[in-house]
């Protein structure tokens, strides 16, 4: 027996499958994140094939089986990802694999969701903010009042629990203070996922490059 799903979603990942099928790693407001196949999606005038991409927010509608999900159709969400420059891409692809390596299967959180939305949607060329929230609405960021921000100043810990509570456009922290942070961040995630993220390592990359 199988029901029909409508779901609000974010694709993290696509995979090639078989002949023609795309199987997505979906991040959806509903379900949290799932699994999901698209048959035929890579054939010649599918209309999923071109929104089924990563970083897109997409409409989804889904069957659900005993073996996991179908998609039986896909629009762009109005709110979709700015991916066109470089740094956004950049910054996008950072958030994603963060939340590929450290998000399981499990309960939704929607909070969570429209936090990946945002940074997904900010034209802001890092995006340190939306991964100390996301650390946060994931258990894995401590707290301010912590040992790991005692070298903060106090207007830089101010900044850092309005980045926690969601308030992004805030911005007082030093270029030291972002380097201490980020290494911080990496450091969470290191713990957490034991590996480290690939994205930052291309961006520093390109600008020893440069």
């Amino acid at each position: 027996m199988s029901r029909l799903l409508s779901c609000d979603a974010i694709v993290l990942a696509t995979y090639n499958v078989g002949e023609a099928d795309r199987f997505c790693i979906l991040f959806t407001k509903e379900l949290g994140r799932i699994a999901a196949r698209a048959s035929a999606a890579r054939k010649p005038g599918s209309r999923l094939g071109s929104v089924l991409l990563p970083f897109q927010r997409v409409e989804v509608e889904l069957r659900e089986w005993n073996s996991g999900y179908i998609i039986t159709g896909a629009r762009r969400h109005p709110a979709c990802a700015r991916t066109g420059e470089l740094a956004q891409f950049l910054a996008a692809s950072e958030i994603i694999e963060l939340l590929l390596m450290l998000l399981e299967e499990g309960e939704p959180s929607p909070e969570l969701f429209e936090c990946l939305a945002e940074g997904l949607r900010s034209t802001a060329p890092s995006p340190l903010p939306h991964t100390v929230r996301i650390l946060h609405l994931l258990g894995h960021m401590p707290s301010t009042d912590m040992p790991h921000f005692s070298t903060f100043s106090v207007e830089e810990r101010h900044c850092i629990g309005e980045w926690i509570a969601g308030g992004y456009e805030v911005s007082m922290l030093s270029t030291g203070a972002e380097r201490t942070l980020s290494s911080l961040c990496e450091n969470i995630l290191n713990d957490h996922a034991g590996k480290k993220q690939r994205v930052p390592g291309i961006k520093q990359a390109m600008t020893f490059a440069v």
